[in-house]
């Protein structure tokens, strides 16, 4: 049962992509919305490259709504510590009142929090996927992502398998 409003940063549609698990987001959320900057991040200077023609096509295709936000003044001030599209994330998480903003880099997330905004990462939405049932082998999907140069520290894994392989 889908029921979180979602808003996207660029990092879990592409990772997501990588592992060709983009259709999760689908599956497991109700509404997701992504910023301008995401957009422009993932479909437009990322052409060709994981995540922008799934990006394009949900957009197309209506399951993901790309949405402006209109508080250019917290954006401007979350721009001094975060990247365009992490700060339109968070801004626009907290103007459309969605339940989580799916970010994984670790100062957005902390800085969302401080924000009260709720976050998960691609980490979060594998074990939101296995407690609605679906089949997933995280630790092979974890091993994965990290073949593709996504960043997991040794604490992360140990804290999520029990070893450091």
């Amino acid at each position: 049962m889908k029921v979180f409003r979602v808003v996207a940063d660029s990092s879990c549609l592409i990772a997501l992509a990588q592992i060709e698990l983009f259709g999760l987001l689908k599956e497991l959320f109700s509404e997701i919305y992504i910023p301008r900057a995401v957009y422009e991040e993932v479909v437009v200077k990322g052409r060709g490259e994981p995540g922008s023609g799934e990006t394009e096509s949900a957009l197309k295709d209506g399951w993901i709504s790309m949405k402006d936000v209109n508080d250019k003044t917290a954006i401007d001030a979350l721009r001094t510590i975060l990247g365009k599209g992490e700060s339109e994330v968070i801004i626009l998480c907290k103007e459309l009142m969605a339940d989580y903003a799916l970010i994984d880099e670790r100062t957005a997330r902390h800085t969302a929090e401080l924000m009260t905004v709720n976050t998960m990462g691609v980490f979060g939405i594998m074990d939101l996927a296995i407690e609605m049932g679906l089949a997933i082998d995280k630790r092979y999907l974890v091993k994965q992502l990290k073949d593709v140069g996504f960043r997991i520290s040794d604490k992360l894994y140990k804290r999520m398998f029990g070893d450091s392989k």
